[in-house]
């Protein structure tokens, strides 16, 4: 009997995460694919196959997001049903304690947290490294269609440029502006306009460079003036993909195992650096956590939820994911300053989980 109620419950678990998981994650990934569709296909004239490489790249690090807020959703669900058609109480009545009944969720979400600790530690890092530059890799196979005139291009980081025409190699108006880091929607830090460029790309050193012709330099000093220069010629150098490559790295796009080789290296890193890479590390290992403290909190609430499971199962699972994923958000401001402010707001989720979870099963086993 208790396993024939175990499958039964399991399974209903199990169906209705993969249902949410895959909803969610299509919603996901259309959504970061409408954000970059622009850059691939209208800067980068990217392949079909290659946005088709972007979307599988994109798929990984979804999963750590949507897993959890489909199991969420899925015991919500479930649970609300149960309550409402008294199968709950029949099971309660035959001798089960609530917490026997909600075994399977138990079970469920340890393997499924299991898997998001994979997904956090190795796959969506990597996912990520390839889904950042699988841009540069259509940039790679055709150069020549990152400089097209007319089209605004924002590939390059801390500068957009634009062209007005171009024959060949020979581009006539460019314009080139260096945006501020600090703001970049700020008044452009320096603008370059070149009467005419020749586009340079060298295959060896895997560059592109611009030979600039009268071009006309508008900086800005550190005490806020501004200063006008002219050049007749200047080869200045637009794009390195090698060293590009390399100093766009960042702990996100690392697996742990990278993570601690980096650290163990004994190189001269920033404070700032060294503490954003050890807090990566543990941001992973909380958030992989997210299955089981949300299934402590979602069997209570989808019980109270009853008749009322479609609609409110809903509206309390997004409270309740938003709740849980605004601490990490707010702990990620706090990644690269000193101290354990950040590793507190990451595993203080977790356990207010737990506690709330608690608390919330001893009033669901007096009704």
């Amino acid at each position: 009997m208790l396993r024939l109620m175990d499958r039964y419950i399991g399974k209903q678990i199990i169906s209705a995460t993969i249902f949410g998981v895959v909803l969610l994650s299509v919603m996901l990934v259309m959504g970061n694919l409408f954000k970059e569709l622009r850059p691939l296909l209208v800067e980068d004239k990217a392949s079909p196959m290659q946005v088709g490489q972007f979307v599988l790249s994109f798929l990984p690090f979804s999963l750590i997001y949507t897993i959890p807020w489909g199991f969420l959703v899925a015991v919500l669900l479930v649970f609300g049903r149960l309550s409402a058609e008294n199968e709950l109480v029949s099971m309660r009545m035959s001798g089960l304690s609530l917490l026997r009944i909600s075994m399977p969720v138990f079970v469920i979400a340890a393997l499924l947290s299991a898997l998001c600790l994979w997904l956090n530690i190795s796959m969506a890092p990597k996912a990520k490294d390839t889904m950042k530059f699988v841009l540069y890799e259509a940039v790679k196979e055709n150069p020549n269609a990152m400089l097209d005139p007319g089209v605004v291009q924002t590939r390059f980081k801390g500068q957009k440029i634009f062209i007005e025409g171009r024959n060949g190699n020979i581009l006539n108006g460019l314009h080139i502006y260096h945006l501020n880091e600090e703001n970049e929607t700020d008044f452009p830090s320096r603008s370059i306009y070149a009467r005419e460029a020749k586009l340079k790309i060298i295959d060896e050193s895997k560059q592109i460079r611009l030979n600039l012709t009268d071009a006309t330099i508008d900086s800005q000093n550190p005490d806020g003036t501004r200063e006008l220069a002219f050049i007749g010629e200047w080869e200045p150098l637009l794009f390195d993909f090698t060293a590009d490559r390399k100093k766009r790295r960042k702990p996100s796009t690392m697996t742990n195992d990278e993570i601690r080789a980096r650290l163990a290296t004994g190189e001269e890193i920033e404070v700032s650096k060294r503490y954003n890479l050890n807090n990566e590390i543990h941001r992973r290992y909380a958030f992989s956590c997210a299955c089981l403290a949300l299934a402590l909190v979602a069997v209570p609430l989808g019980i109270n939820a009853r008749r009322k499971e479609t609609s409110t199962g809903l509206a309390i699972s997004i409270a309740v994911g938003l709740g849980y994923f605004l601490f990490f958000m707010i702990a990620s401001e706090f990644q690269k300053k000193e101290g354990n402010t950040a590793i507190l707001l990451f595993w203080l989720p977790n356990v207010v989980c737990l506690a709330l979870g608690i608390s919330l099963f001893f009033r669901a086993r007096r009704k």
